[in-house]
């Protein structure tokens, strides 16, 4: 059993969701590029208030979230060798309508094969509930949480998370993963 996180693992959420960032917060979006800013880090100062970002932007705009290159092909690719893929997402109904009926429109518009998907803010739990041999992510609390409870873990690298890329196995693209 294999879990894979969604966003900044599967899919480039935090480049995506710069522009919008850049609009909520009214600042030039160079800014945010060049200090590798976006929705879930931007400066307190700034106002980012999640709840209404959320509301005002993910149901319309994560169901169109790019995948990441070779994404949908590993992941194809692990099916097909018997893994049973897990999506699992820090995704809940208060930054969501329907959180599920979005994930699961945005899994398929990226073309990703998943057997169960899984929307928890505890996914320790829902990785010991589903029997997790390993759980891929880009979040070193889920990691670390993950892993000490004895479940292998892999880091996707992402924009905000370089800085623990020593103290996991890493990878930056789907194709290290093959």
């Amino acid at each position: 059993n294999i879990a894979i996180d969604i966003d900044d693992t599967l899919t480039n959420t935090f480049s995506y969701l710069q522009p919008y960032t850049a609009e909520y917060c009214k600042k030039p979006l160079e800014e945010l590029v060049s200090n590798n800013i976006s929705y879930d880090n931007t400066p307190k100062e700034w106002g980012l208030v999640m709840n209404d970002f959320a509301k005002k932007y993910f149901d319309a705009l994560i169901p169109f979230t790019p995948v990441k290159e070779g994404a949908c092909d590993v992941v194809k690719e692990l099916r097909k060798l018997g893994h049973r893929i897990i999506t699992i997402t820090h995704r809940n109904n208060t930054l969501y309508s329907d959180c599920y009926y979005t994930t699961q429109k945005e899994l398929k518009n990226c073309g990703i094969e998943y057997d169960l998907l899984i929307c928890t803010n505890d996914k320790l739990t829902a990785c010991l509930n589903e029997k997790v041999d390993l759980l891929i992510d880009d979040t070193f609390s889920n990691l670390d949480s993950v892993s000490k409870a004895g479940i292998d873990v892999l880091m996707f690298i992402s924009p905000v998370n370089g800085c623990y890329k020593k103290q996991f196995k890493s990878v930056a693209t789907w194709d290290e993963i093959r």
